[in-house]
């Protein structure tokens, strides 16, 4: 038989007591032993102020090419399409004296943040998430979410023409930029960096001698491919991120956007063809023959 004994009271150490975190508190709140730590180290911004703080990095990045792009894309974009002769270059004389010489270190500046931010901005996003399986078949716009980061712009050409738009794992407005990064290098390597260290200028006559030289290594890789995955990847980059800073997200509205940036890209490709099919041969010795020289002295490339 149990025999109960009554004993003393004794004052109970609030120490040993557990912790009552309130669940829709930050994670760390009530017990310092329980916050986020890297490499063992507690810190105290919640995912949510990152994200905000790398957003706005994001957006004050793209002021220089903001105000930078409208006149680079009028001429190379549109003016070689309509008269890819001299009009070019006389554009472009006009736009280098328009700009002060500080335009390109503020738009590497402005990319090199940008881009910093954008993938920090994804390692946040992604950080400690949850893997979900996201469905990429077709669906009827009432049944899904029709945000950029889901479905892009338009969700794929099924979205634009039919309404079933394509939810994508990765946004492509992201997909964009990873492709942009590189070939965007390249552009300012061949177009900026290595010319200004062999004291020389590149002209559109340069780019038709590239576009139209006869060694094939140097029109395509070096020309062609690189300047098209340039202007696809850029026009979209930038247009669909106009789209999103804008706050545009009606759907209606988001395809004209769509047609705005394929018409672009369009007249892009025939600004390319144009500068392509000129005469070069009276244009003088080819500026790339020492450019490319340069690189594969950079490169240690025999």
């Amino acid at each position: 038989m149990i025999k109960l004994h009554e004993v003393p009271p004794e004052p109970v150490d609030p120490a040993s007591l557990p912790h009552d975190v309130n669940a829709h508190s930050p994670e760390g709140d009530g017990n310092p032993d329980k916050r986020k730590k890297i490499f063992g180290i507690p810190y105290p911004f919640s995912r949510s102020s990152c994200r905000r703080f790398l957003w706005n990095c994001q957006k004050i990045s793209v002021l220089p090419m903001a105000l930078y792009f409208p006149l680079h894309a009028a001429n190379t974009l549109i003016t070689p399409a309509v008269s890819p002769d001299s009009a070019p270059d006389d554009v472009l004389m006009m736009v280098r004296e328009i700009l002060p010489s500080i335009t390109t270190k503020l738009l590497v500046a402005g990319i090199t943040l940008h881009v910093s931010a954008g993938v920090l901005l994804r390692i946040v996003n992604n950080w400690n998430k949850p893997r979900r399986n996201r469905h990429r078949h077709l669906k009827i716009s009432a049944e899904q979410d029709l945000s950029q980061d889901s479905i892009g712009l338009t969700g794929g050409i099924s979205g634009y023409l039919f309404g079933l738009y394509k939810t994508f794992r990765i946004p492509p407005q992201v997909i964009s930029g990873y492709i942009l990064v590189p070939v965007l290098i390249y552009h300012l390597l061949i177009m900026k960096w290595v010319p200004n260290s062999i004291s020389t200028e590149v002209d559109f006559a340069s780019i038709k001698q590239l576009l139209s030289s006869k060694n094939r290594w140097w029109k395509w890789l070096g020309g062609l491919v690189p300047l098209a995955i340039l202007l696809e990847s850029g026009v979209y980059h930038i247009g669909s991120g106009l789209c999103r800073y804008f706050g545009v997200r009606k759907m209606t509205s988001r395809k004209k956007w769509s047609t705005a940036i394929n018409l672009l890209t369009l007249v892009g490709f025939v600004s390319l063809i144009r500068l392509m099919k000129e005469d070069s041969t009276k244009l003088g010795p080819n500026q790339f023959e020492s450019i490319f020289k340069k690189i594969r002295l950079l490169l240690h490339v025999n």
